[in-house]
């Protein structure tokens, strides 16, 4: 860096018209005879000079003709160490010579510029600092050329070299940070067509750095073909743009070096306008944001894909709903949900249960091909969109799909069927939207569940008053605890042995205070699918143990009262220890106590189901096995079950009077209790004509309609507790 002579004559110039430094400026031997001449006559104004020269805080020094001292100012006697007598009169050689405490580079620092004029040197100083240094030197020559004096000036520049060697160790870590980073920066002079980079501009994509100007038309080329001209487009938009803004942005695939394609995003900035207000300089940064666009493929890809049957998924297929639809386009929409799906991941595994869905997904597939569009729905539900302007044709295919998915499947050395339940709802008639063509699909799909599964059913307006009802009571039973809308009546049991009153079974009721009386028939299993049965049911058990306690406290001897247990409530591993401390609570032995559980239930997982009812066992309380001949029980299992009666299900009791079959199939469970030393209790009975074949053939217990229907608590003690008497049986 020079720092040019006139800052420094600018000390002097107001006092002194002729100095010896404005020699550098003249350039006529005319003007330097003038110069002479003055110079000659103006003793006064040399001791201006000098004393001007001596206050500056430089070094400073002048030689004659022969590289003899003949000044120096105060400044440069700091700076060499010596008094002006040690000076002045001598060269730079004596000096060196005669000084030995001289600093050893302080003379050679001096003389180092006498031929180049100006030299930037590391001094070692008197004071032990070594500090850099600018010296620079002028030699005057005289009116015949002859070499008349040289002028030598000294600048302390360590701060600005620090700063310098700062700004390039900068530069370095930019750059290798640039490296790191995958960004590259860049500068386009629009006029010219200039185009310069960054090393890293070049190596984030594998190609050697290119120094001084580059190519830029050989960096297009390297641009996607697909992706080419939106960034030619988007070129020309900033270079025609007469927004406001001067910052701008796009990204696009640019070629690597080993073929392949990276994605690249660019960022760039006008920094200069021309004349016409048009870009003249632009720069910007290219990044690497390939392994981001890559995530953010991947995120967009599984927003609307399921992940493991890589179906498009419910977002995705509204979204082609909406592409497909035209006027007088007529689409079914078919929702379809696996029958018993839950019993193969009970039973086989979820492993065995995600292989079956891929078979599931690709039967879909093959079937539908290019005539529609399937996607998963999530758990063991799919959904398929079909043209519908022949509904012959539809209801062929919805057939086909029916029996591909009925057919035998062969997972990993198991072999077992499945079947669908499928609600078909069309556009446009029973909706314009794909929300509402999916509610109503569902709907018929649930219709279809209900009247025996594996079929298919179309939307009707009655499905959709029953779904609207099932939407109603699951949002009235979400609160129905809280409000205090549930309670318990009481169906009595008699002994047809005694016709004494023996037990009953606690049942619940809901009266809602929007609803009405709601069957528990609906409201049984909206609460077991949306979960809601776990608080029912410890609600059921706290309920009965509160009644029973109300009783013993009036005095009243209670009869033992029957709680059914759901799957849900069965399957938690500490619900023995949750009945036992109810009963503590509300300080009720634990023999006024049942607990049925349904045969489905004990036989899902006849090991859970023993381990638990020993442990009902232990804490006293009698348990039973409800619907008894309805399910597929085991006799292996069903003499280790630890219960002492078997409920005879209602509906071979309706029909044992008329039925030889139903006949038979309850003489055998009452014959098979006897062998496994359990008793037996007919539900459902209605006549007299039951009741009496049900005494003949060894029934223990009955409980229905003929006896009583289920009342109240306060009606069942008044009507049964408070009474010592036999009710009517067979042998009155």
């Amino acid at each position: 860096m020079t720092y040019p002579w006139g800052t420094i004559l600018g000390y002097f110039l107001a006092s002194c018209f002729l100095l010896i430094l404005i020699y550098v400026y003249i350039k006529t031997k005319a003007e330097r005879n003038i110069f002479f001449q003055q110079l000659e006559h103006s003793e006064n104004h040399k001791k201006q000079l000098t004393s001007s020269l001596d206050a500056l805080s430089d070094p400073m020094w002048i030689k004659d003709k022969d590289q003899t001292y003949i000044y120096c100012n105060p400044a440069f006697e700091q700076f060499i160490g010596l008094s002006k007598l040690e000076i002045i009169g001598y060269r730079d050689e004596e000096i060196q010579s005669q000084q030995a405490q001289l600093s050893q580079n302080i003379i050679p620092a001096i003389t180092s510029n006498e031929e180049t004029g100006t030299t930037e040197e590391y001094v070692c100083l008197p004071c032990g600092n070594v500090d850099y240094f600018q010296v620079s030197t002028e030699r005057i020559y005289d009116i015949s050329d002859q070499l008349f004096s040289s002028v030598g000036y000294a600048q302390k520049i360590t701060p600005f070299k620090e700063r310098e060697s700062e700004l390039v160790d900068a530069e370095i870590r930019v750059n290798e940070a640039l490296k790191l980073t995958k960004v590259g920066i860049w500068e386009w002079d629009v006029g010219k067509d200039i185009w310069f980079a960054t090393p890293s501009y070049f190596t984030m994509l594998g190609y050697a750095p290119v120094k001084g100007m580059a190519d830029r038309k050989a960096e297009l080329e390297k641009i996607h073909p697909e992706d080419r001209q939106h960034v030619m487009d988007s070129i020309n938009n900033i270079l025609t743009s007469k927004s406001e803004s001067n910052y701008y942005k796009y990204q696009a695939r640019i070629r690597h070096i080993d073929g392949s394609y990276r994605w690249i995003g660019v960022r760039c900035i006008v920094t200069e306008f021309d004349q016409e207000d048009k870009p003249a300089r632009m720069l910007g940064v290219r990044i690497d944001i390939d392994e981001i666009q890559k995530a953010h493929d991947q995120v967009e890809w599984l927003a609307h894909h399921d992940s493991l049957t890589k179906l498009p998924n419910r977002v995705a297929l509204n979204k082609t709903f909406h592409q497909i639809i035209k006027p007088n386009t007529k689409i079914a929409l078919l929702f379809i949900d696996l029958d018993h799906f839950k019993n193969v991941n009970d039973t086989l595994g979820h492993s065995i249960g995600d292989k079956l869905l891929l078979t599931v997904a690709d039967r879909m597939r093959t079937l539908i091909n290019n005539i529609g569009y399937v996607a998963r729905q999530g758990g063991d539900e799919f959904i398929i969109l079909l043209p519908a302007d022949n509904e012959e044709c539809l209801i062929e295919k919805t057939c086909a799909i029916k029996e591909a998915l009925s057919a035998r499947y062969n997972i990993d050395q198991h072999q077992f069927f499945i079947t669908p339940s499928i609600g078909v709802s069309l556009y446009p008639r029973n909706g314009e939207d794909f929300d509402t063509l999916y509610q109503r699909a569902d709907a018929a799909m649930y219709h279809a569940k209900h009247t025996g599964r594996n079929r298919y059913a179309f939307f009707t307006e009655e499905m959709q008053a029953i779904s609207t009802r099932a939407l109603t009571l699951g949002n009235a039973l979400h609160d129905a605890l809280e409000r205090q809308e549930f309670s318990l009546h009481y169906q009595p049991q008699i002994s047809l042995i005694t016709g004494k009153i023996i037990g009953a079974e606690a049942l619940i009721r809901w009266h809602s205070l929007e609803l009405g009386h709601v069957s528990p028939g609906e409201f049984i299993p909206l609460a077991e699918e949306s979960g809601q049965i776990l608080a029912i049911g410890e609600w059921v058990l706290r309920e009965t143990a509160r009644q029973l306690k109300q009783w013993l406290e009036e005095g009243i001897t209670p009869v033992r009262i029957a709680v059914n247990l759901s799957y849900a409530q069965f399957q938690v591993n500490d619900l023995p220890a949750i009945v036992a401390a109810i009963l503590n609570e509300y300080a009720v032995p634990a023999q006024y106590l049942e607990l049925e559980l349904t045969e489905r239930i004990a036989t899902k997982d006849p090991e859970h189901t023993i381990t638990i009812l020993e442990s009902f066992q232990q804490l006293g309380i009698h348990t039973s096995i409800d619907d008894f001949g309805t399910g597929y029980s085991s006799l292996s299992y069903l003499q280790r079950f630890p219960v002492y009666k078997l409920k005879i299900d209602q509906s071979f009791v309706r029909n044992m009077t008329t039925n030889t079959n139903d006949q038979v199939i309850v003489g055998t469970i009452i014959l098979l209790a006897q062998q496994l030393g359990m008793t037996t209790i007919a539900e459902g009975v209605e006549t007299k004509a039951q009741l009496e074949m049900l005494y003949n053939i060894g029934c223990d217990d009955i409980q229905g309609y003929y006896i009583s229907r289920p009342i109240p608590a306060e009606e069942f003690k008044i009507g049964f507790l408070q009474k010592k008497q036999r009710f009517l049986v067979a042998q009155d």
